[in-house]
């Protein structure tokens, strides 16, 4: 086997083999990938269901609604809605589906990194390094399989990327990175982020015909998807984006924390990216400065939107493989020369990013297994049951509407604005829509049945604003009775309350 994989040359001095690479820095990593996959399979996180419920209304003919007769784009992945709703006929379930594509997204990244990383440094002593990084990254490998559309969009932003570096070199080539970026565009509304920033390294190029075209391949499914949202929905951006945006204060804060965060997880390796940052600029690669550039805009973005409410940052794995490529690019460029002190530096290193990063992992898979699976059984998965096997159809308001909302097929009254034109357009940021307004709309639609998180186990006081504005409210007293009371623990109780009054 050393003899086959270039092994032995390579403790002589010399290059790994090509084969060499291949089996280190691509196929032995797409293996722990995948194994690394395999292990929180079994989750899905609770946003899923959104999509899934979308895909269901559109599979059966209802339109892609979330609640029936009620248009309003509570989703932000449009293309991934449909590819889930386009295997429901064929009795594909959406939980099989959702993971096979992410599973096959993410392994689809991991060989675009590694391409981009052969062609961003020359193949040496070293194998991908951006590879290995991806293949145990809790961020990569666990929401590839969460039912979300992340892994789809990393991997056509990632493809576009490295696409539009090869067709540069070649005048007279197809652009087709301009498609894989309109398909990124459908998948989720980031992408012209990921789109513009290569085009602004074209230089004088940008007016070139090959670049015009590239343009055109990408505005016009982008365009013609913003004029059916218009004429369907009656606006230009989902209602996801009022939503969730509304104060830029606690956006910044939270987004900071967020992105701080990521990089205490991901540990010290990926301050080696800013060593490849370095050769960007030294270099004057035109490649290098684009990958440097779009980290930092997915950095900045991340900042601004205030970052995600969900663990081991979804938002900032389209960043990963630009990341992962940088560090590559240094670790290569530090070992090119075989100096014996950078030698033991950098195997110090790897050393020490193994250990930490198998227990970084090990932590997050049973975090995700043993403490948000359980949790979610326990809460919405029990909520949804008893729903509906106890209770009769009617209209549920609460604020987690994933599976709640994907399991009974009720409609429902988004608490917290994703799927309800009204709460969505208040003022405040997220989860926080609490002003003028928000009960009025609780008691405006009067729900048959609230689902409400209180503090403690009997269900008599609620610590969040938004719960206290309705129960507090002599409406809901008068109208509301508690039906079942379903304890987390000693700390909190989802509370199912039935409307049994005008």
């Amino acid at each position: 086997m050393l003899d086959r994989i270039g092994a032995r040359a390579w403790f002589a001095g010399r290059d790994l083999s090509p084969r060499a690479h291949l089996v280190l820095g691509l196929l032995l990593p797409a293996y722990v990938l995948a194994a690394n996959m395999w292990r929180v399979r079994k989750f899905t996180v609770d946003d899923a269901y959104i999509s899934f419920r979308y895909a269901a209304n559109l599979a059966a003919g209802e339109g892609l609604v979330y609640n029936l007769g009620e248009p309003i784009e509570g989703y932000t992945n449009f293309l991934w809605t449909v590819l889930i709703a386009a295997g429901l006929p064929l009795g594909i379930d959406p939980h099989l589906s959702s993971k096979l594509l992410g599973a096959s997204a993410a392994l689809g990244t991991l060989w675009v990194a590694y391409r981009m990383s052969a062609r961003a440094q020359p193949l040496g002593g070293v194998p991908c390094v951006a590879t290995w990084l991806l293949a145990v990254s809790s961020t990569t490998s666990s929401w590839a399989v969460f039912g979300l559309e992340t892994p789809l969009f990393t991997f056509l932003v990632t493809l576009g990327t490295w696409r539009m570096f090869a067709e540069t070199e070649r005048e007279y080539a197809l652009p087709l990175s301009g498609l894989i970026f309109a398909i990124a565009g459908l998948t989720r509304p980031e992408a012209p982020l990921f789109f513009g920033l290569p085009m602004l390294f074209l230089g004088r190029r940008i007016f070139a015909r090959q670049n015009l075209l590239r343009i055109a391949l990408f505005a016009l499914p982008i365009g013609a998807h913003l004029l059916w949202r218009h004429a369907y929905y009656g606006q230009w951006t989902p209602a996801t984006f009022s939503a969730k945006t509304g104060d830029l204060a606690a956006q910044w804060k939270s987004g900071r924390t967020y992105v701080i965060g990521w990089f205490e997880h991901s540990g010290p390796v990926v301050f080696l990216a800013f060593a490849g940052v370095g050769l960007s600029v030294a270099r004057r690669s035109r490649e290098l400065l684009t990958i440097t550039c779009v980290m930092i805009a997915v950095f900045a973005y991340v900042i601004l939107v205030g970052g995600d409410w969900m663990s081991y940052f979804r938002f900032l794995a389209p960043a990963e493989p630009f990341v992962y490529v940088l560090v590559c690019v240094a670790v290569r460029q530090m070992a090119q020369g075989r100096a014996p002190a950078v030698l033991v530096a950098l195997t110090l290193t790897a050393a020490w990013t193994g250990v930490q990063r198998y227990f970084g992992l090990r932590e997050a898979q049973n975090k995700f297994i043993k403490e948000e699976k359980r949790f979610w059984d326990h809460t919405a998965g029990r909520v949804a049951t008893w729903l509906v096997t106890h209770g009769t159809p009617g209209r549920v308001a609460l604020g987690d509407i994933g599976f709640v909302g994907w399991r009974t097929n009720y409609p429902i009254l988004d608490l917290l604005g994703l799927v309800d034109p009204v709460i969505a357009r208040l003022p405040g940021g997220y989860t926080k829509k609490t002003g003028p307004g928000y009960a009025e709309r609780f008691f405006d639609v009067m729900p048959e049945w609230a689902v409400l998180i209180h503090t403690g186990q009997e269900c008599k006081k609620a610590s969040l604003k938004a719960v206290r504005l309705i129960v507090e409210d002599d409406r809901f007293r008068r109208a509301y009775t508690l039906q079942e009371n379903f304890r987390i623990n000693a700390d909190g109780s989802w509370c199912v309350f039935k409307r049994t009054g005008a």
